[in-house]
């Protein structure tokens, strides 16, 4: 901030210098190419970064606001459907008498809610974003959030399923409770990626059984316990989402037909459906096998 320049040894004229600093918002900038590390996930990418900086940089401007709403969400790592991604910052704050005129920031109103702080940002917690965020995604979308949200993708879990139901009995005002109350019936632990909660989901749509998450199948050849992504333990029938990175990687290659023949010798069926998948295809292989 123009505040800090004497102790840095700068001068108003060195901010003219976009190869040297780039402003974030009026009244602060950032180095052009910064010589600080920010601490982030591992899994952080170009959107994230975005939004650290950006928070940050309205952390400074106004110290009490908490990131919120979708900024919050690409924050914590949590899957949002593309249409509901955007470059805004999202920001939450109790002080009726602020006011914040920025381009692409959006000022909430709010009290009540949990504040956690993650690297070293405040968000609101994770279990009043599920609700917040409820009125705005599908149901499958709010799923597919909730999943993660208690599962260990990226840096979760970030709350529990005990803990978004206690919520929502508590809440005697309940934004888009139908979908709410649908979501929590839905929601499952440890499910390792969206691509799996939408196949979970479209398997439950087409009229099948819910299948287990991540079943247990104890395989006497290694000693070791295999958990398929979805499966029919009472059939021995398996379904196991790839993404591309099982096409792409070699040892994930590897590390797949290992998997599936420790399976088959258990006497499970492995089904295997990616992107590329016909769907209608494999609704009726599905239908064979649970007819």
């Amino acid at each position: 901030m123009r505040r800090d320049l004497a102790t840095r040894g700068l001068t108003e004229f060195a901010l003219k210098d976009r190869s040297r600093f780039l402003q974030v918002f009026r009244g602060v900038w950032i180095e052009a190419d910064p010589s600080s590390r920010v601490l982030c996930p591992p899994w952080a990418d170009q959107q994230w970064l975005q939004q650290q900086v950006r928070l940050s940089a309205l952390l400074l401007l106004h110290p009490n606001v908490i990131g919120c709403s979708l900024t919050a969400a690409i924050l914590y790592g949590l899957p949002l459907p593309s249409r509901r991604k955007d470059f805004d910052t999202h920001i939450i704050s109790g002080d009726r008498g602020l006011r914040i005129r920025r381009k692409a920031v959006k000022l909430h109103r709010g009290s009540g809610f949990d504040i956690t702080e993650f690297y070293n940002l405040p968000l609101v917690s994770a279990t009043d974003l599920f609700f917040e965020l409820a009125p705005l995604l599908s149901q499958n979308g709010l799923i597919a959030l909730g999943d993660a949200a208690i599962s260990r993708q990226n840096s979760g879990p970030l709350t529990s399923l005990d803990q978004l139901r206690e919520k929502a009995d508590a809440s005697h005002y309940l934004k888009a409770r139908k979908s709410v109350r649908r979501a929590l019936t839905l929601i499952r632990e440890t499910v390792d990626s969206p691509r799996e909660t939408r196949l979970r989901l479209w398997i439950i749509e087409n009229g099948f059984p819910e299948p287990a998450v991540h079943p247990e199948v104890k395989c006497s050849t290694v000693s070791a316990t295999l958990r398929p992504d979805l499966g029919y333990p009472d059939i021995k029938l398996a379904i196991e989402y790839e993404g591309d990175h099982h096409r792409t990687s070699s040892y994930q290659f590897g590390v797949d037909i290992e998997r599936r023949q420790l399976l088959e010798a258990e006497g499970w069926v492995v089904l295997r459906v990616s992107k590329r998948t016909d769907m209608d295809t494999f609704k009726h292989i599905l239908a064979t096998h649970l007819g």
